[in-house]
């Protein structure tokens, strides 16, 4: 048991941003702009940037507490993706607000996909079309995402409050956003990426938000078709560029202006 327990918590962790991780490259891509091996030590560090959680204060010993107990059930060996969560009368007693911590650092869904992806260089000058959510092993349950989208507004306040007290978007609460369909989190995002320009993932989570709406254009844009299109993969990436980041910029604030008008 204690080895399938370290194994779950690995994938715990690296969500946590407390383990780097590698990224999957892209085929279509030219391969110099990969590596299987260890990357340059500033990639990593983005990378690390990149997989770096949140992590909410709200009765934080008490879920992490939970989450313990429940880790030392777990079997020892799965052969499919199972649900680790703790028991509905556990989940039912906390709170608000220790719900949405317990979500936010406890994915409740365990996947035998862990495994290390590709680094791909240079990725502090790129725009990725995926966060790396999913890549960890780990994602959220029907009952997780059932409370955060039953409870959207709270949830996104929570987010807004707590990455502004913190200055810091951590990857999931940009999952949690994207998950929810955030669109009312646009104004936040841009000014939020605008006092931190260096995590570039804020641009992958206007992305998201895009390819989640009818925003009229979008399915026709060179970005649209680099990142989503024919042979794109879950790392497909675009380089950053001024023209690009203008672009995603004023066509999120298009789709926030189109749906507070509907």
């Amino acid at each position: 048991m204690k080895k399938k327990v370290n194994k779950i918590w690995a994938c715990c962790l690296i969500l946590l941003g407390f383990i780097s991780n590698p990224s999957f490259g892209q085929e279509y891509q030219e391969y110099k702009d990969v590596a299987w091996n260890e990357p340059r030590s500033k990639d990593s560090a983005y990378y690390a940037m990149r997989e770096k959680a949140s992590i909410p204060p709200f009765g934080l010993k008490k879920v992490q507490g939970l989450v313990e107990q429940q880790s030392k059930k777990l079997p020892d060996e799965a052969l499919v993706d199972y649900d680790t969560g703790i028991s509905r009368a556990n989940f039912d007693k906390l709170s608000f607000e220790e719900k949405f911590t317990y979500t936010m650092i406890y994915p409740e869904i365990y996947s035998q996909a862990c495994a290390e992806r590709m680094f791909v260089f240079d990725p502090q000058n790129k725009i990725f079309g995926q966060l790396l959510f999913v890549y960890n092993g780990v994602f959220w349950s029907e009952r997780q995402l059932h409370f955060m989208k039953k409870n959207k507004k709270r949830i996104i306040d929570l987010i807004i409050d707590q990455a502004t007290q913190n200055h810091i978007l951590g990857l999931n609460y940009k999952t949690a956003l994207i998950e929810i369909d955030a669109w009312e989190s646009i104004p936040f995002l841009i000014s939020f990426y605008q006092k931190n320009p260096k995590d570039k993932d804020i641009l992958t989570t206007l992305l998201q938000l895009l390819k989640k709406s009818d925003l009229v254009g979008f399915e026709q844009s060179k970005i649209y078709n680099k990142l989503y299109g024919e042979n794109t993969h879950s790392d497909s990436w675009i380089n950053f560029s001024s023209a690009n980041e203008e672009y995603i910029i004023e066509s999120a604030q298009a789709l926030y202006k189109k749906r507070q008008n509907q």
